[in-house]
This record gives structure tokens, sequence and C-alpha cells, in this order.
């Protein structure tokens, strides 16, 4: 089959928040390159950043318009506390000194943030202990991505659309451009300089809120190319809705309304998890302060508890539990959760009649390709930025950094690899010398096993057993297999980085629990790291 060939000073996989981010400052760092971008779909319309899937989607700034005291130097220590002793030190004080500067840059081109009186509106999510949340509703990310694919496009940058990017083209243990599909046809990009931008894993999850094109093709990308990724057991997993079929997180407002919990058999099934000295009006209040599972707050009950119903039979038939607000009225809804209301309404649900069905979906991942302050791999020629990367967030991290992490990591990357290109020697690999990937489209018929084994592995509830199965299955497929495809190669090497470094944490931790280790282990203050050994198995260490 005839391959696209492509060459380029700086190619970066992904355009969402962090991916548009390092485009536009590679370019505006070093207008003379040639800067390029390879996004799966359209740019703007894919990838978790504009994936609206909730009431509100914000972005972290200590920049104190609530005048409540917020500062640099509270916001590094609520990130340090969350993260619970795991997150690098080093990076997320770079979140806490330059998310302002880069929210103000947003402004400048032309990003809208919500205001009153001519101020930003902060709101205070999760993990915060000020308000320091900039919204502009549930399209936040979208704003964003907008802003930057305009200043991007003004500035020259080349977009590449409708491409799966599936593995990196590597000489020498470095890294010189990448390959993958565009349209049925092999493409490849010769690079002096790329940077991973291409979001988590979240759609390898049978139960997941995250877009489609999350599968982790970067992670296992990087991992082939010899990079090292650090926390890949933590992954932010929370309740999202399952009935009406739609992709809508169930968080913070929508607990405030004291919602009642039933299992198939119409039981109010809490008590039977929740400790007698703890009381479950105050789990659920709890809740809207922690939308995502973590063991640092008892709205953990409610996870575990929803998690456990369903793996007993006890879920609906679509695989959930039953969440009634009906007690609420159709006004306060529309007062108090408008874009949540209408969102429903639009679906044909009235919230104030009708009963919703909710699961544990996964949402994004915490851990990642293993970064420098410069957003540098650990393989020469190799940057991350977003949620690929890892090192920013650890065991669980303030709701709203997220988006602060691609803006700030983007806005390094990408000068540091424009810098980078610029100084690097030596010339492209001609972009025709590789293999054309070999990729098996019916591949997702064939794991339906493996997807099984992920579900009842790496989600809310883990335990040994439960992760040995799975790497089982993994090691059984590829022993099975004549030919391996690329795609397919992707999807167990993630899932077998995950279980492992899962595997090795032997103790619960912010959003990581063992049911076979309920309890947190001190020695374990520090980062697990994933890499293949000279043999190409997949090892797990701890920093």
């Amino acid at each position: 089959m005839e391959r696209e060939t492509v060459q380029t000073d700086v190619l970066v996989i992904g355009g969402g928040g962090g991916g548009s981010r390092a485009v536009y400052e590679a370019k505006r760092f070093h207008p003379r390159l040639d800067v390029t971008m390879a996004v799966e779909g359209k740019w703007g319309k894919t990838g978790s950043t504009v994936w609206v899937a909730s009431e509100a989607l914000g972005i972290n700034a200590p920049i104190n318009s609530a005048e409540d005291g917020d500062s640099p130097e509270i916001f590094l220590k609520d990130i340090i506390e969350t993260g619970l002793g795991t997150a690098n030190q080093d990076l997320v004080k770079i979140i806490a000194d330059e998310s302002t500067d880069r929210i103000y840059e947003l402004v400048d081109m032309g990003a809208s943030f919500d205001t009153l009186n001519g101020k930003f509106v902060q709101k205070k999510l999760s993990g915060c202990t000020k308000a320091r949340s900039l919204t502009r509703g549930g399209q936040t990310g979208v704003e964003i991505v907008n802003a930057l694919r305009n200043a991007s496009l003004g500035k020259g940058v080349n977009v590449i659309e409708e491409v799966r990017i599936l593995d990196l083209i590597v000489r020498d243990g470095e890294v010189w451009g990448a390959r993958g599909t565009r349209q049925g046809r092999p493409i490849d990009i010769s690079a002096k300089a790329v940077i991973m931008a291409c979001g988590g894993a979240g759609a390898l999850f049978p139960h997941t809120v995250t877009h489609t094109s999350l599968r982790g093709d970067g992670y296992a990308m990087a991992c082939r190319a010899g990079a090292m990724l650090s926390g890949m057991e933590f992954i932010q997993i929370g309740p999202g809705v399952v009935y009406p079929s739609m992709h809508f997180i169930i968080h913070s407002h929508m607990w405030r309304f004291s919602p009642r919990l039933k299992n198939r058999l119409g039981e109010k099934f809490l008590k039977n998890y929740v400790p007698s000295d703890v009381s479950i009006d105050e789990v659920i209040s709890l809740k809207a302060m922690s939308f995502p599972f973590s063991v640092r707050t008892d709205a953990r009950y409610i996870d575990i508890a929803m998690s456990k119903e369903i793996l007993a039979g006890r879920g609906t038939d679509h695989g959930g539990i039953f969440f009634d607000i009906t007690h609420i009225s159709r006004e306060e809804l529309q007062d108090k959760a408008p874009i949540t209301h209408k969102t429903f309404l639009d679906k044909g649900i009235d919230l104030s009649r009708d009963e919703i069905e909710i699961a544990p979906l996964v949402q994004s991942m915490n851990g990642g390709i293993k970064i420098d302050k410069h957003a540098a791999t650990t393989v020469r020629g190799l940057f991350a930025v977003g949620e690929v990367s890892g090192g920013v967030h650890g065991a669980d991290r303030p709701g709203g950094n997220n988006l602060a992490d691609s803006q700030v990591f983007g806005y390094r990357g990408g000068q540091a690899a424009a810098r980078f290109a610029v100084e690097r020697s030596g010339d492209l690999i001609p972009a025709e010398s590789g293999q054309i990937l070999n990729i098996d489209s019916g591949a997702d018929d064939k794991l339906e096993d493996i997807y099984s084994a992920i579900d009842a592995a790496l989600m809310v509830v883990r335990n040994k057993e439960n992760l040995d199965v799975l790497l089982n299955k993994i090691d059984s497929y590829r022993d099975n297999c004549d030919s391996l495809d690329v795609a397919t190669d992707n999807i167990l090497l993630v899932a077998e980085m995950i279980a492992k470094s899962a595997l090795l944490r032997e103790e619960s931790r912010g959003i990581h629990y063992r049911e076979d280790f309920p309890g947190t282990n001190k020695s374990y203050n520090r980062a697990t790291l994933v890499r293949r050994d000279d043999e190409g198995a997949v090892e797990a260490s701890f920093e």
C-alpha cells in the first residue's frame, strides 16, 4: 500500500490542551521552524480537553479573584498534600508558580472565562483549600483549544488531521519521528523533535467517560522507544452516567442534592458498606468535594459500595446503580445545575421526575511518561505534555489541575522541543525507510476477554487475584498470537504497565485502592516506575 510521507522540524502528536499549547509555543519560539500537528479527528473536535462531560470544567491558577488569600505557595502546598508523597515536587512547583501567567496569555489570545463585576469567578474544587478554578461553564476546554488553534494557525503551524499515530521512529535509541495511519493509508512523519500530547488511556476501559481516541497509544509508543513511565496505577475513577447513554460525570452539585442510591432490587445499600461510626449523610456530603474515588476521604465508601454491588450482580441492566434526586424541584435544578438539567432534558430525562443510572467510570490518568522540568522524557528527541505525561500528579490531584498542567508544560515543552530541533545535528531519517505498520482492523473483537479482565482488575476495587488474572491473559494472548499488530500491542502493553504498577504498590493510597492491602504504607511514599528491559519485558520498580 502506498504510504504518505512528511518531513518537519517539530511534530506534535495530539490536539488537546497540551498539544495545542505546545504547537503554538514551538512556532512562536522559533518562527522559522516547520512545526506540524498530527491529530486524530479534527483539531478542536477530539480529545479530552474539548469533551464536555460535566456541569463545569475548571483550570486552576492562584489569581486570588475570590480574595480568600490564595497564592502560589498555598497552591503548591495543596498539590503536594493531595499527591500524598508521590508527585514530583520540582514539577508541581512550576505549575503553582506559572499557571497564572499562562491564564493571562490565553486571555490575550481571545479566551474568555466566567467573570462577575469585571473579575474572574473562581471556584473551589476537590483537593483545593482556596477558590482557584476558572471556568467557562462546561466549555472551558473548548474555549482554551479554540483560542490556541486560532493563534497557532495565524503563525503558520501545519496540521495533519484524521491521523492515528501508533509508533515512533527510533534510531540508535533516539526518536526521529512517528508513523501511523491516515484514512486507511500508512503515514510516516520524520521530525527532529517529537512532542507526545495524545492523552490518556480511558478508552481501554469498558466503563469510561473519556473520548474514544484515548487508547493509551502514547504510553505504549514511548515505552517501546525505551522511555520510563511513572505512577501508572493512579487512575481517576468517579461516578458517571451509564443510562441514558451519554458521556457525563456526576459530581459536586449533584451530591449536594442528597441523592438516594439503590441497586436493581430497590435496596438502599450504602448502610452495608459505611462503618457504624460514620454518618451516611456525611459520606454523601463529602462526595460533593471528592468526585474521583480516593481513600483520602470517607466519600470513598460510595465508590466502593457501587463497585461491589455491581460486581456482585446487583447492578442495573445497564451495569449501574439507580441515582434518584426526584425530591428536588425542577426550579432548583435549573437554578443550581443548569447545564446538567438541560443535558438530561435533551435526552428525554427530567431529573425532578426520573431516575438515572450511574457507575464508577474512568475519567483520567494521573501517571504517564516521566518528564523533567522542560517536558523532556528519558529518550532523546521525545517530549511529553498533558495527560500522557507523568510526575506532575501523584496519588491524587486537585480538581482543575489537568488543564493547568496542559498549559504550563505545553508552554515549556513546546519551547524546549523547538530549541532542541534547532540545535540537533544529524539528518532526518527518510520517511519511507521504515516498515509499513501491520494493523488488524478486527483486533477489538478478539480482545473482549482482555477488556473484561481490565474491568475486573483495574477499576476502583483491586486485588492481587484479579491483577494476576489480567497479566496471565495478556501473556496467553501474546503466546497464542502468530503476528501481533501494533494497535493490539499498544493495548496489551498499556494494560500490562498499569497492572504491574498496581501489583507492586501493596497498599491503598489516594486513587489506588487494594482491598487486600487497605492501609497506607509510609515506606511507599515514592512513585512507581515502569520500563522495558533489554529483553522487552515490562519491569516495575519504586523510584
